[in-house]
């Protein structure tokens, strides 16, 4: 009996501390389970974030970082236009943005100086023949954007055009036909003339786009003229078309316009005033 009686007491503590174990596992594997069932609701959030939440931020500077740059260029035509002769102007110009804390990757653009057509003037003037050939110039900013549209912003003899999904329109209009006309019998024209050349940057930096005016030597009053002016404008060509066109019309015994050629004639002795601005444009 006294042996039955131990094996018993044994048997019931190793049971008592078996139970002990056991519920010492159940409390140590709790807050375990608890950490793990927080990192899954943890990595679930991100990812949901990651795919929803963080795409909307992105755009959203992009987009604050497009209409800021927009700005910046359409602040050309105030450059332009303001621009005394002899005088120069600068401009910065932030290329890339669109970073946020949650994605470091930024936009670029890339910005261009080009030659978009010519003036030629082939005019005979009290007999001395007046020969010159103009140079049009463009800027062009192009924007590389991750979750916008691509945009091209074209500026051109004081306006501006917008191309994007291989179309455009235009956001300004030149004052080609307030600032070209034939009055009193005087023609009047005003042209621009690239003296620098072609330039490119691309990238997501600060640039500094400065133009310098000077007012060409061959400007001035010609008298008794005879000849022709053939325009190629790669950008604003409509404008010139509708000035040609309208000379031609309101003046028929003196200017003949060729619409295959844009070619104007001049077909009586006419006095042309003619004011050209030589454009040293710079991308630094």
């Amino acid at each position: 009996m006294r042996n039955s009686f131990c094996v018993s007491c044994i048997s019931g503590d190793v049971m008592g501390t078996i139970g002990k174990t056991n519920r010492m596992d159940d409390k140590a594997v709790s807050p375990i389970i608890a950490i793990m069932l927080i990192l899954a609701i943890l990595v679930t959030s991100i990812s949901v974030l990651a795919s929803n939440w963080f795409p909307i931020v992105k755009k959203r500077a992009e987009i604050q970082h497009n209409k800021e740059l927009i700005d910046k260029f359409l602040s050309t035509v105030t450059v332009y236009s303001t621009l005394n002769e002899n005088r120069s102007s600068a401009m910065s110009i932030k290329l890339g943005g669109g970073d946020t804390f949650f994605s470091q990757t930024t936009t670029s653009s890339t910005l261009s100086v080009n030659q978009s057509g010519w003036i030629n003037i082939n005019m005979v003037c009290d007999g001395t023949p007046l020969l010159l050939t103009l140079k049009l110039f463009k800027v062009s900013l192009s924007t590389h954007n991750t979750l916008i549209p691509d945009q091209t912003f074209v500026f051109s003899e004081g306006g501006i055009r917008i191309f994007q999904y291989g179309k455009n329109i235009t956001r300004l209009e030149p004052d080609i036909d307030k600032s070209n006309g034939f009055r009193e019998g005087i023609l009047y024209l005003i042209a621009d003339n690239l003296t620098s050349e072609p330039q490119e940057v691309s990238g997501n930096g600060i640039v500094f786009l400065r133009f310098k005016s000077n007012l060409n030597p061959n400007s001035g009053l010609y008298k008794n003229c005879t000849g022709r002016i053939l325009v190629e404008d790669g950008v604003f060509n409509g404008k010139w078309e509708d000035v040609m066109v309208k000379l031609e019309t309101n003046n028929p015994t003196v200017f003949s316009f060729n619409q295959n050629t844009n070619t104007l004639q001049i077909l009586t002795q006419i006095n042309v005033s003619l004011t050209i601005r030589d454009f040293e444009v710079q991308i630094q």
